[in-house]
């Protein structure tokens, strides 16, 4: 049996996305694969990443997520770097945030973060959870894992942030439909509730705790959220 446990993290970039990989290569994942659309940010998180130690590979592939047509011929990528091993752990941290005031944000911005956030993690959650669903079924000693960074914004929607308001309670419906759906066939699917802006400086709210809370909602293989606030 092979020792290989691999992670995916679309949205990699300083802060929760190069937090989370290394927290999962300090942890004994061995082969990284970080997506975003940055490519100099990227080759800065794998080297970050990869001083996780020895043991893990590093591979970087540039995304624009908003760009969805263009989704699946970088996910045949990703098959090509795992070379038909499987993926253990997909996580979704995709998300822009900036202002935008109710009724003057423009609905083509609106469309652009929706595509970003939720039409993207849908292409992906149709690529991905069937082969997660087959790593459950022949190594039921795994934890295939699909895990998404949200907020408190479906419950408690901010107006200065409309367009994350609104993707964000999308988002959350759309991964509890799929947790009902999928969980019983042995996939977590869960989101890590980011609740507030992240700082280095806060006690909870800072990538490296905020990492160690989703290992930890990774290990524990159940729940459909972990909840992170000051």
């Amino acid at each position: 049996m092979s020792s290989t446990k691999t992670i995916v993290v679309f949205g990699s970039g300083p802060g929760i996305g190069n937090h989370v990989a290394k927290e999962f290569a300090s942890n004994g994942f061995t082969h990284v694969i970080l997506l975003a659309r940055n490519e100099s940010r990227l080759q800065e998180d794998k080297a970050w990443v990869a001083e996780a130690g020895s043991h893990v590979k590093v591979d970087t592939l540039r995304l624009d997520l908003s760009d969805t047509s263009s989704i699946p011929t970088v996910l045949g990528k990703i098959d090509d770097l795992v070379g038909g091993a499987a993926v253990d752990v997909i996580f979704f941290n995709a998300a822009r945030v900036k202002t935008s005031e109710p009724l003057t944000t423009p609905v083509e911005e609106i469309e652009e973060d929706f595509k970003t956030t939720n039409l993207a993690l849908y292409v992906i959650a149709q690529h991905f959870i069937p082969k997660l669903q087959k790593l459950a079924q022949t190594k039921p000693q795994f934890k295939p894992s699909l895990l998404v960074t949200n907020s408190h914004l479906p419950w408690d929607p901010i107006p200065s942030l409309l367009s994350l308001s609104l993707i964000k309670a999308s988002q959350a419906n759309m991964v509890e439909s799929l947790s009902r759906a999928f969980s019983d066939s042995g996939i977590h699917v869960g989101l890590v509730h980011v609740e507030g802006t992240v700082e280095p400086h806060l006690k909870y709210l800072n990538p490296k705790n905020i990492a160690e809370v989703t290992y930890g909602f990774f290990e524990s293989g159940e729940g459909l959220g972990a909840h992170i606030k000051e």
